[in-house]
């Protein structure tokens, strides 16, 4: 059989096993060039749309979620203002499915399990904000990955503890804790070969059975934390059975566990029974095939638990102090914002930083929290200063005084210029935020005929691109389609 040169060969045999005179389409496929695709992402106004300046880059919407499009091919939007301010997160359209299929619910407590870099994390936060919100834990078990993942989570807002644990250790302090829990898995990566040729230079022929196994732990691990009636979303982005349906047919042999029917999503398949002993369950399930569907290879499963598989209920720890709650921050905070949210009154922290306490009584001895919730200030001496994390968790008209500029000073600002003091700033705080199409990107702090940048020196880049200026390229060529 003829195969493109940069697929593996064995790679193009192991298809050719499962799928058949199908394979030659899938391996054209995969030769072809990438579906990029957008959603909208913030979630302190998880009920807004995307701005019109972005109008010219979309292309379809994506049709199994409301807020994703399918992006012209040409510039990236990585480095514009509305990216950094958190308005949209950039995402191959066939994992937007992830948090869709989770269909957050109202007051939930929801892990995702290996979570960067966070666009599950951050579109179940947004879903969930939308039905009032949910108390999430995004983990991580890699140490360069989980800085990624906070720092995804931070741009858009979304209110989540962060950990960097092995799944063993977070099911030991956390037995039957969560309503919900994502397991992105750890794969073979074999759905992003067009996208990504690093990883099909590091694929190996005994990467499906390898990645099995470890498939298998994360999940005992993931049922062990799941409360009795919860819902675990698996998924990958592989395309062998391997890890996939077989995967899913030993959870239902050796768990009490049920596979839920997901939505016929257009362009997504059943998964294959037929691979599996023909459990026709397993049809329940869904797969996007790059061949049949427009985005990468994916899997996704969402299955129940029915009975617990813990040996016994959490313990429940007493919750963190609380060293924020007292007269002077809630004095801070009167002078800030409009009307403080109930979780930046339950704070912790340590005499540097003051943080929303989202891991409430979650927190155990010994677990590594890179975060137990988004920063909301810094202690300096006797004062606080709004933490730039801050300033994604409020929604427009949240924070008592607000400027809002146009792209060519947001641009400057974002490379951490200081801004000229328009007159109509209110004097009520030393603080005000900086605003783009009604997206915050920052804080300022006021001086004399000025305000001075606060933008995080760390995030700032002379790199921002104009998105008008972006518009126009897409606009002069005919490629872009």
């Amino acid at each position: 059989m003829r195969f493109p040169p940069e697929i593996p060969a064995a790679f193009a045999a192991q298809m050719t096993h499962w799928l058949g005179a199908e394979a030659d389409h899938l391996l054209s496929a995969l030769s072809g060039r990438p579906w990029r695709g957008l959603r909208y992402a913030a979630v302190a106004k998880p009920n807004g749309s995307l701005p019109a300046s972005l109008a010219p880059f979309l292309r379809d919407r994506v049709p199994w979620t409301e807020d994703g499009f399918y992006l012209a091919q040409g510039p990236s939007l990585g480095y514009t203002v509305l990216h950094q301010a958190g308005a949209f997160y950039l995402q191959d359209p066939s994992a937007m499915a992830v948090a869709v299929a989770l269909d957050p619910r109202p007051g939930e407590r929801i892990l995702d399990l290996c979570a960067a870099p966070g666009g599950k994390t951050t579109y179940a936060a947004l879903l969930a904000a939308r039905r009032g919100g949910a108390q999430m834990v995004a983990n991580d078990i890699h140490r360069d990955r989980v800085l990624a993942l906070a720092e995804n989570a931070e741009r858009v807002g979304a209110p989540c503890a962060i950990t960097n644990e092995s799944p063993s250790q977070l099911a030991e302090a956390w037995p039957q804790a969560f309503d919900a829990i994502i397991v992105d898995a750890p794969c073979s990566g074999e759905g992003m070969f067009r996208k990504d040729p690093a990883v099909r230079a590091e694929w190996r022929p005994d990467a499906p059975e390898r990645f099995q196994a470890l498939q298998k732990d994360i999940l005992t691990h993931a049922l062990n934390m799941l409360k009795p009636g919860g819902r675990l979303v698996y998924s990958t982005c592989t395309l062998n059975p391997l890890e996939n349906e077989q995967v899913v047919l030993w959870l239902l042999d050796h768990f009490p566990v049920e596979l839920e029917p997901l939505p016929e999503w257009p362009e997504w398949q059943p998964a294959r029974a037929d691979w599996a002993a023909d459990r026709p369950e397993l049809r329940r399930a869904r797969r996007l095939w790059p061949h049949l569907g427009r985005g990468e290879g994916h899997f996704v499963a969402r299955l129940r638990l029915c009975e617990p598989v813990a040996d016994q209920p959490r313990r429940r720890s007493k919750s963190s102090a609380h060293p924020g709650a007292n007269k002077a921050w809630e004095a801070w905070l009167e002078s800030f914002v409009t009307a403080i949210p109930a979780c930046w009154r339950r704070t912790t922290g340590n005499k540097n930083v003051v943080f929303a306490d989202v891991l409430g009584d979650l927190a155990a001895p010994g677990l590594r929290v890179l975060r137990p919730g988004p920063p909301l200030a810094e202690r300096k001496g006797r004062v606080y200063v709004p933490h730039h994390a801050a300033s994604r968790l409020i929604p427009p008209g949240g924070f008592r005084a607000t400027v809002e500029i146009d792209e060519e000073t947001a641009i400057r600002y974002l490379a951490g210029e200081p801004l000229a003091a328009p007159g109509d700033v209110s004097e009520e705080t030393a603080f005000c935020a900086v605003a783009h199409e009604g997206f915050h990107l920052g804080f300022a702090k006021r001086a004399p005929g000025r305000l001075n940048n606060l933008y995080p020196r760390g995030l700032r880049s002379t790199r921002i691109e104009s998105l008008a200026a972006l518009a126009e390229e897409v606009a002069a060529s005919s490629s872009y389609t």
